[in-house]
């Protein structure tokens, strides 16, 4: 609809970029990738958006739906778990031969699967004896089918259409057990690296057809859980470079933070797992310098989302603003305004999916992040 220079809204894309240059908001999706897109979608339909796919958070996407039309349109993500895939990988860290390390943490792996979809299906039990009249709001018809229940009704029927996440951490740090380097580093490791995401969303697809619910698969905006899985896995395996020797894991199957790269090197290697999570999943870059400069640095990246069929992604960068002046600029560790002399210096920085001022309220994991991230070119 506005992608192109010859689309009617191309002004809007145009302007979306240079607000997300100095505002960070907002972020892209990618209608385009072979994923996201829909059927019966037509640009002339006033009602499109009912066809097209939708994020919620930072990057939890629904859109499938195998009890109603593929919408995301009156649903949601009813819970998700996290498999911490990286201690798994340290189990078969010490095996020597290495198809026989691969098939131990695969066989590892579908274990856990098999217990986070149990879990999540007992939640999901317990969900549905829940009545309407408990979620006025909910249940007022924002949910799929929810105005055509009674108030004493349970709501079996409307969360039918939510979805179950199973979502892991750590790719990188996995990779680095199993094979040395992580994905972003060696072309072996990054065939592992997606034939682990493949075996997760084959899988899962299978507890989707069992329980005959969508359960899919989510690259999780790993938060507390980043510290928390490191944590323990250093009590008991120790300190690992570059795996447990850091206060945080990567989130998915993210590039690690600290490795120097280009954007489009970043884009080239993640691209090619979103088409597996379905769940919900995110491409991010650190900008370097202030790109309200230059916005077409941004109309670049989403340029890279569509040469690698990316499905959602998001420009991070720094802001500084002067509260007492309103003097802006995008420095490092700007402590004094040059125009005012203040110190009361507010910065704007993106922790996941959220803009935060300072780092104070962060847990020690993102902290620790946040200082390594480097800057993309």
């Amino acid at each position: 609809m506005n992608y192109l220079p010859e689309d009617k809204n191309f002004d809007l894309y145009k302007l979306a970029c240079k607000v997300t240059a100095k505002r960070f908001f907002p972020n892209f999706l990618n209608l385009d990738a072979t994923f996201n897109q829909h059927e019966d979608w037509n640009p002339n339909d006033p009602r499109r958006f009912e066809k097209e796919v939708a994020t919620m958070g930072c990057r939890t996407r629904v859109f499938e739906d195998r009890h109603g039309v593929k919408t995301s349109v009156g649903r949601g993500n009813l819970s998700f778990t996290t498999i911490n895939i990286v201690k798994l990988a340290l189990e078969c860290k010490d095996i020597e031969d290495a198809d026989k390390r691969k098939r131990e943490f695969f066989k590892k792996l579908q274990k856990c699967i098999d217990v986070a979809a149990e879990q999540l299906y007992d939640r999901y039990v317990f969900q549905c004896t829940a009545l309407k009249k408990q979620f006025p709001m909910l249940m007022s018809g924002m949910w799929i089918d929810s105005e055509k229940l009674d108030s004493n009704e349970k709501v079996e029927s409307v969360l039918k259409h939510g979805t179950l996440g199973i979502g892991f951490i750590g790719l990188a740090e996995a990779l680095i057990a199993l094979t040395g380097k992580h994905h972003g580093e060696s072309a072996e490791s990054q065939e592992l690296g997606l034939e682990t995401v493949k075996f997760m969303a084959s899988r899962i697809k299978e507890k989707a057809d069992y329980y005959d619910l969508n359960f899919s698969l989510l690259a999780t905006p790993a938060e507390g859980l980043s510290g928390k899985f490191v944590k323990k896995d250093k009590e008991q395996f120790g300190s690992i470079p570059s795996i447990t020797d850091k206060e945080y894991y990567t989130n998915s199957s993210h590039v690690p933070v600290w490795y120097k790269c280009s954007i489009e090197h970043k884009a080239k290697i993640e691209g090619p797992y979103h088409e597996y999570e379905k769940g919900g999943h995110i491409f991010y870059v650190e900008l370097d310098g202030d790109a309200t400069h230059n916005p077409s640095v941004v109309m670049q990246t989403v340029d890279l989302m569509d040469k690698y069929n990316i499905g959602y992604g998001s420009v991070n960068h720094t802001r500084n603003r002067c509260k007492d002046c309103g003097y802006e600029d995008a420095s490092e560790n700007l402590i004094i305004c040059p125009e005012c002399g203040s110190d009361r210096i507010d910065t704007i920085q993106r922790i996941t999916g959220y803009l935060v001022g300072g780092v104070d309220s962060w847990n020690n994991a993102k902290k620790a992040e946040l200082r390594d991230r480097v800057k993309h070119s």
